[in-house]
């Protein structure tokens, strides 16, 4: 076997299915998507280029040029993480810390109120007013896009721990552990 790095196409690898190879940072928007559709990600980047900050969960990088079986092991190691987020329990603590195996969130007033309340009801949608009534229950909420400020801001720290909260319209949201299946993009 050479030490020469080679390229190598994800289809030629085992267990490669359902995982995208893409250059970064010139496929960031690509990598959005990608994250958005729930898609794991390898990210093959140049001598010259830093690994991004914000590396999810289900998304590892190498540096190019790579060999074979330094790509197969991110491959593995990543299916491997992503199938043992998929079977991890997730819960919020006293101190507002949201936890998912040995992963953790520490979370705002708000969202640690907007969490609870997805917490209790687990598989379920939570409707807009009862987050609403959790968030303030003696008065008003702020504006019309208040629960929907709080929810960003609480997706973004969930995503870290391999959680996304949909958004069901016209009734409210779901907490859900995030999937990556291939057949899930349309």
């Amino acid at each position: 076997m050479s030490n020469q790095a080679e390229p190598v196409q994800p289809e030629n690898l085992p267990g490669f299915d359902g995982i995208e190879l893409l250059r970064w940072p010139e496929q960031e928007p690509v990598r959005r998507s990608l994250d958005r559709a729930g898609i794991p990600r390898i990210l093959v980047l140049s001598n010259s280029s830093q690994p991004p900050e914000d590396l999810g969960y289900d998304e590892d990088w190498i540096r190019a040029p790579y060999r074979s079986d330094d790509l197969l092991a991110r491959v593995r190691r990543l299916a491997r993480s992503l199938s043992e987020q998929s079977t991890l329990e997730f819960w919020l603590d006293d101190q507002r810390v949201l936890h998912r195996g040995s992963r953790i969130a520490v979370l705002t007033v708000f969202e640690a109120v907007v969490a609870k309340a997805l917490l209790a009801q687990p598989g379920e949608t939570v409707r807009r007013s009862v987050l609403e009534q959790s968030l303030w229950p003696t008065e008003s909420p702020p504006g019309p896009r208040a629960v929907d400020a709080v929810i960003y801001r609480l997706r973004s720290r969930c995503r870290g721990l391999g959680l996304t909260i949909r958004t069901v319209r016209g009734e409210g949201f779901l907490l859900q552990a995030a999937t990556s299946h291939r057949d899930d993009r349309t």
